[in-house]
């Protein structure tokens, strides 16, 4: 029986790790108002990502109370941080529970979505 050789393994490792960057999405690291939290009426919506997204292509949506649409401001990004997406909210949100709706598009063009709440007190 062989014994592998130094360079078939480092072969297999350098593969492995490209394989694994192949599927890499941006996903929700972090949100403000946070997840399932109770806030006071938040002025803008900020989701952080795990990789930076191209805010054309990203789409946010807020909704309260019986599915009604809060308006929100364009997405664009955080200045030097291409990984956190920034909306304003258009008007103070009542007291009551919101449901962010969020599509993100990647730098590298894949897509990821998710869904939270939190509380406006």
């Amino acid at each position: 029986m062989r014994n592998p050789s130094l360079i078939t393994i480092a072969a297999s490792l350098a593969f492995a790790l490209a394989a694994t960057q192949a599927y890499a999405h941006a996903q929700l690291e972090k949100a403000t108002p946070s997840v399932g939290g109770t806030v006071t009426p938040p002025n803008e919506i900020r989701l952080e990502f795990s990789e930076g997204v191209e805010p054309k292509f990203s789409k946010v949506t807020l909704t309260g109370a019986g599915g009604a649409a809060a308006p929100l401001g364009a997405p664009k990004v955080e200045a030097g941080h291409q990984n956190v997406l920034v909306l304003p909210i258009a008007k103070p949100l009542a007291p009551g529970v919101y449901t962010v709706h969020w599509h993100a598009v990647s730098v590298d063009t894949h897509h990821t979505q998710g869904t939270f709440g939190f509380t406006v007190k």
